[in-house]
């Protein structure tokens, strides 16, 4: 709940939908990182994940990790290992040039998740409350990406669908 600002925390003014979205959303990932641990990727899904490396807990190998930016991207598609999923983090063995370096990840340092093989993917605020920004124009983005419409796939049919932009700040309340 949210609630005034003031210390009393009497008054409040009513739920955190934006933080109760994002719990749910973040649980998306949790679960289908669950299902990928039991019983490996489903059909042609494939994972592009990407997280703040300077967020606490984070252990990756120090050549993921650059002067330029905070901001690391993994695939989980053919080559990982042990992947575990828990309440609070993943971990995984990836290759890394040739070698086998176990990563973990806490789910509040992934600012984005997608499976482009169905056109589906997730982009999360920095826990902070802070909005991730466009880097064009500064605007807030908080979106999530949906698939347009049902594509029943043939083995044989390479058509895959691109997902359309939702943006969730037309759904919140302007103050």
């Amino acid at each position: 709940m949210i609630n005034d600002g003031n210390d009393n925390g009497s008054a409040e003014l009513g739920f955190d939908y934006d933080l109760l979205v994002e719990d749910a959303l973040k649980n998306v990932v949790k679960k289908v990182l669950k299902l990928t641990a039991e019983k490996g990727l489903i059909g042609n899904s494939h994972f592009f994940i990407s997280f703040n490396g300077n967020y606490s807990n984070v252990i990756v190998p120090d050549e993921l990790k650059n002067d330029n930016s905070s901001e690391i991207k993994i695939i989980i598609q053919h080559q990982f290992w042990d992947l575990i999923s828990t309440d609070d983090h993943f971990e995984v063995t990836l290759s890394f040039n040739g070698e086998r370096k176990k990563i973990s990840i806490p789910y509040n340092a992934i600012t984005s998740f997608n499976d482009p093989s169905v056109g589906f993917g997730l982009q999360f605020k920095l826990e902070n409350g802070q909005s991730q920004t466009n880097k064009n124009n500064d605007e807030q983005v908080s979106e999530i990406s949906l698939p347009k419409e049902t594509v029943i796939k043939d083995k044989d049919d390479d058509n895959i669908k691109s997902g359309e932009i939702v943006s969730l700040d037309a759904f919140r309340d302007k103050k």
